[in-house]
């Protein structure tokens, strides 16, 4: 139900996203077409207030005349030497800026049928030139004044240019806010199915050790061992055996909220990891021997040394070897190898276990993450190993991976840097 809840509500805020993005696409749209109606209206305007600015300058009209009069081919040299055509474009600029129109532009003086004007009709069929008929300045027709804009499509994006970027900046905030909602989202509902295992993990932790004491308890009180004292001695070593339980426990669950926390206090000193690995070894002996396994050794590092605090370092690899031990369909083979690469310490934890699934991998160092057993029932825990075996590598500036194929086993590879001499 939560699945499918979830589904819908990423669709539906997907679905107001593509509604917001194509408002805002059209929106803009609709901006550009009425800027461009807005420079079209004003350069218009300008080149008819320029028409009357040189229609009233009959000194320049005059000159213009002459200039067409002796040679129409040769007409903008002949403009440009008289300094006509640098008024004319003086003129056209001026009134161009009266209404914030600052663009490049190219100006010509053509005949109605010549070739230029051809080509600018074929070229800018909509609408990148503007002409106005020379009527006013000659006292005849056949000629026409050419503004032509070649940067025009700059200016749309100029003018709408930011809008647009804003928009589509705003828009990818908001998907990547909502994406990171939605991950926040899913990892808050993750660790509160985990914490609920926890929780039920820890009631029944604590209720079958509870229960076999309470149970030997009131054997021994009822005096129900009779004269057999053998039955009395097992009672007081099954109440010992369950009252240990209970004292990992508790040191499970404080570790827990030391994990939580993260507040460990580290003695930290010079080690051999080949010595620590072996303390960690024994004490996972009786472990492994239940299920007659092995544990191999192939230590390749030398007296190199690092700088860690040896106690949790210990309970890191009890950690990792319990696991490797836990975690098996037949008796466990375990090899641990060391070597040294690149000024790094390099411990190799490699078992022959059920493995771990690559869709479960990214989450094994997740507090409370317990990866599904399938047919596995024998292990327990609280699913923050792996948590504090990470937590206390990377205070050491260490890192740890992990490889593994299902029914193969897993390799976990931690790197130390090695305490310089």
């Amino acid at each position: 139900m939560k699945t499918v809840f979830r589904k819908y509500t990423f669709l539906m805020a997907l679905l107001i996203i593509l509604a917001l993005l194509a408002t805002q696409i059209k929106w803009i749209v609709y901006s550009i077409r009425f800027q461009d109606k807005v420079f079209e209206k004003s350069v218009e305007l300008a080149l008819s207030e320029t028409m009357t600015t040189l229609t009233a300058d009959k000194p320049l009209c005059n000159k213009v005349k002459a200039c067409l009069e002796c040679d129409s081919v040769r007409l903008k040299t002949q403009l440009t030497t008289s300094g006509v055509w640098q008024k004319i474009h003086d003129a056209i600029e001026d009134e161009l800026k009266s209404y914030d129109i600052d663009l490049e532009y190219e100006m010509y003086i053509l005949e109605n049928n010549s070739e230029e004007l051809k080509r600018l009709e074929a070229e800018y069929y909509n609408g990148l030139y503007y002409s106005r008929c020379m009527g006013g300045i000659l006292g005849q027709t056949g000629y026409q004044l050419v503004v032509e804009f070649p940067s025009r499509t700059r200016f749309f994006f100029a003018t709408a240019g930011y809008m647009f970027l804003g928009s589509v900046i705003l828009i990818l905030l908001l998907i990547v806010a909502l994406l990171y909602l939605l991950r926040i989202y899913n990892r808050e509902i993750r660790i509160a199915r985990h914490t609920k295992e926890l929780l039920n993990n820890v009631s029944h932790e604590f209720k079958t050790p509870l229960s076999s004491i309470a149970l030997a308890s009131n054997m021994i009180r009822k005096k129900r061992y009779g004269d057999d004292d053998t039955k009395l001695t097992s009672y007081a070593e099954l109440i010992t055996k369950e009252n240990r339980k209970l004292q990992n426990l508790v040191e499970s669950l404080l570790r827990l909220e030391a994990v939580e926390r993260n507040e460990f206090d580290y003695n930290k000193e010079k080690a051999s990891i080949e010595d620590v690995v072996k303390e960690a070894a024994s004490t996972c002996e009786m472990l492994i021997n239940e299920q007659f396994g092995q544990i191999t050794y192939d230590f390749e590092s030398g007296d190199n040394q690092v700088f860690i605090d040896r106690m949790h370092f210990v309970n890191v690899f009890v950690n990792l070897l319990s696991n490797a031990i836990k975690y098996s369909k037949r008796a466990p083979d375990i090899a641990v190898k060391t070597r040294v690469e690149n000024e790094n310490l390099v411990i190799l934890v490699i078992d022959n276990g059920i493995g771990i699934p690559v869709k479960f991998q990214k989450y094994i160092f997740d507090k409370y993450y317990r990866v599904p057993t399938g047919d596995v029932h024998n292990a327990k825990g609280f699913g923050i190993g792996l948590a504090y075996v990470k937590q206390i590598v990377e205070a050491h500036n260490g890192t740890i991976a992990v490889e593994s194929t299902s029914d193969e086993g897993t390799v976990f590879k931690i790197e130390l840097p090695l305490e310089k001499s």
